[in-house]
């Protein structure tokens, strides 16, 4: 067990009062504004079965690659039932099936399952398809095209790959951010996959969320000498066992050419050997690095510099104390809110990863 579910969210729960438009409540969500000018490069998606974009304040649907990695922004809803909101076109879709996790209503978790053919569909953990219609963030989400440039991982300890028809576990360096690609199982007990070669390790401990069977949310805990650990909320194993997608976690080797962030409102840095936390902005996209922690209530640890915040309210996942699940409220004030999937602020308190968070401005 790691030093960081050993310390068991010492923080007691309190009961929070967030400010109107971040307690991730329907009722709280309810404004929509008029969907946001696109920036250069990126390709606006259409979208089908009665989905509608734009929601609760984000940016207009689109996708974009950058090198050779496929990003999605802004956020969806519908008041239907089928679970295919849009089909990516063939420039953007995916080599193999990909599945990635993605921030739903009430900061729970969900993913993209995204087919060879471009089609996309939205599953909701726990199968509560009602927080995915409610709600669906695309900001955060993003996948490998193909296996061109990244380098095998060879699995370990009865772990093997291309899960589900997924791509071979790899990883990939790219201007100091290392994506991993493919799908694992394993019908085994050991929570170490494989071992990441020195160069794709990193400088401090990473965690990085990951989707896991049944939509559930899972980490993987990257130490500095490449050995990764699968995590599965609520310790469910079996989850991590059945199914782990490593499509869409991505982290940063070190520190170099990141602007250190200044932490406010009691929150501290640096928790379980994690790396202080910072942003830096990578051809477009805005990567945050590290980790938080607070003994107090008060939900806003950072206001994001000028030159690093979005045109439009994003939703970013992020995993907490315990693998459990939540999201970065970013507005284009800069101000970031942690919200807590059920509304358990403790969990936040205790550990909020910023490692594999990005969006694009």
């Amino acid at each position: 067990m790691t030093a960081r579910l050993m310390a068991a969210c010492a923080v007691s729960a309190v009961a929070v009062v967030l400010p109107v438009g971040v307690t991730g409540t329907v009722a709280a969500q309810a404004a929509t504004s008029a969907p946001h000018a696109l920036a250069s490069g990126w390709t606006p998606l259409t979208l089908q079965n009665g989905w509608t974009g734009s929601a609760f304040g984000t940016a207009a649907a689109a996708v974009r690659t950058v090198s050779g990695i496929v990003h999605l922004k802004g956020g969806i809803a519908t008041t239907g039932s089928n679970p295919v909101p849009f089909t990516l076109p063939a420039a953007f879709s995916p080599a193999s099936v990909v599945f990635v996790p993605v921030d739903l209503c009430n900061a729970t978790s969900g993913r993209l399952q995204i087919e060879p053919s471009g089609v996309v569909t939205v599953e909701a953990d726990g199968g509560a398809f009602s927080n995915a219609a409610c709600f669906t963030s695309l900001d955060g989400a993003s996948f490998a095209r193909s296996a061109s440039s990244f380098t095998p991982l060879t699995l370990q300890n009865g772990w093997t790959g291309s899960a589900f028809g997924t791509a071979a576990a790899a990883a990939r360096a790219i201007s100091g951010i290392v994506h991993l690609e493919g799908g694992i199982a394993t019908t085994g007990s050991n929570p170490v996959p494989f071992t990441l070669p020195a160069g794709f390790r990193p400088a401090r401990t990473a965690y990085v969320p990951v989707d896991l069977c049944d939509a559930t949310h899972g980490v993987l805990e990257i130490n500095t000498s490449g050995v990764v650990t699968v995590e599965a909320e609520g310790g469910a194993f079996s989850n991590a066992a059945c199914f782990t997608s490593l499509d869409g976690a991505s982290f940063a080797k070190s520190a170099s050419s990141f602007t250190p962030l200044t932490l406010q409102n009691g929150w501290f840095t640096a928790p379980f050997g994690t790396s202080a936390p910072a942003v830096r902005a990578i051809s477009g996209i805005i990567h945050l690095k590290g980790a938080i922690a607070t003994s107090g209530t008060n939900p806003v640890p950072f206001t994001l510099p000028a030159g690093f915040r979005p045109a439009s309210v994003v939703f970013v996942p992020v995993d907490l104390c315990n693998a459990t699940n939540g999201r970065l409220q970013i507005e284009p004030t800069g101000v970031v809110t942690v919200e807590a999937e059920g509304g358990a602020f403790s969990n936040a308190a205790c550990f909020t990863s910023l490692d594999g968070a990005w969006f694009a401005p």
